[in-house]
């Protein structure tokens, strides 16, 4: 007994909230690729792109809250700007250019962040401090925070999607971008919003997870490894799948970080991904014939 309130029920909650935050990483890649086709190699970097925006912000304003709506405000408007100049000309051209430029774009954030902030890893303190006692335990107030920050912005995103016109017309673009545009919609202009709001959802899971983590340039490499996981995980462009995959991820990491070292906790994430797609191709929620 313990063992469980003393060592697994924390492993537990760390990885409810490692998941609520991979979760919003996930969804913005999920969300890109289903409506632009573009497996986005940018996305990490726009991740790690929102703690700098963060450190910068605060440097300014001396608040974290202040950071936590302009940092993702200002990657989000990179974003828009990154779709529109480099991603919008090659639409209509084959998927593997858009790869190939995302890939290169991630190159050039990453570079031009260490040349702007230098390599060295910074932290960024947790605006909320202290411990709340939790079945039977104290658990850290952050990441209470963070866990319910994050399910509530997962919840806001559901709505957004299926309760609000905006996110229906996001989704019949999903479905049908020509018969959209024929119905006098600006299809250019939801792309561009789409990729931006993306962005900013990469930012803000950043951001919010830099007071847990160290911020440094490499950071998004490892993320967007995890992200893509969970969206082939969650099955490519459901955004359920991607929910649900993102909490499973983050729980199994969690757990075996107890019992493997780092090395083995990622061969053993990878492991589940191939087990999985070998009893579903598709994944959790996936369409059929995305991946079979």
């Amino acid at each position: 007994m313990d063992y469980v309130v003393a060592v697994l029920l924390p492993q537990l909650l760390h990885g409810l909230v490692f998941g609520a935050a991979l979760g919003l990483l996930a969804l913005g890649l999920t969300v890109i690729f289903g409506l632009l086709g573009v497996m986005n190699f940018a996305h990490g970097e726009l991740y790690m792109m929102g703690a700098y925006a963060g450190i910068a912000v605060i440097g300014v304003t001396h608040s974290f809250w202040v950071a936590l709506v302009v940092a993702p405000l200002l990657v989000g408007a990179l974003g828009a700007l990154t779709e529109a100049a480099t991603l919008r000309p090659l639409y209509k051209r084959e998927p593997l250019y858009a790869l190939i430029l995302t890939f290169g774009l991630a190159l050039a954030f990453r570079e031009g962040v260490r040349q702007i902030f230098g390599g060295d890893m910074r932290r960024i303190l947790p605006p909320v401090t202290g411990s709340t006692p939790l079945l039977g335990m104290t658990y850290p107030n952050y990441r209470l925070f963070l866990l319910a920050t994050s399910s509530l912005l997962l919840v806001a995103i559901w709505l957004f999607f299926t309760r609000t016109r905006a996110g229906v017309i996001v989704r019949a673009a999903v479905q049908d971008a020509e018969m959209l545009d024929g119905l006098g919609v600006n299809v250019p202009r939801v792309f561009t919003l789409t990729f931006a709001g993306s962005a900013a959802l990469a930012a803000l899971a950043g951001l919010l997870l830099a007071p847990i983590f160290t911020v440094y340039p490499q950071m998004g490499v490892e993320m967007i490894l995890l992200a893509f996981i969970v969206v082939i995980l969650g099955g490519m462009g459901s955004m359920g799948g991607s929910v649900v995959a993102a909490f499973v991820i983050g729980i199994a990491q969690s757990l075996f970080s107890l019992w493997m070292n780092p090395q083995r906790v990622a061969i053993a994430i990878f492991g589940i991904m191939i087990l999985v797609l070998i009893v579903r191709p598709r994944g959790f929620f996936g369409r059929e014939g995305v991946l079979e």
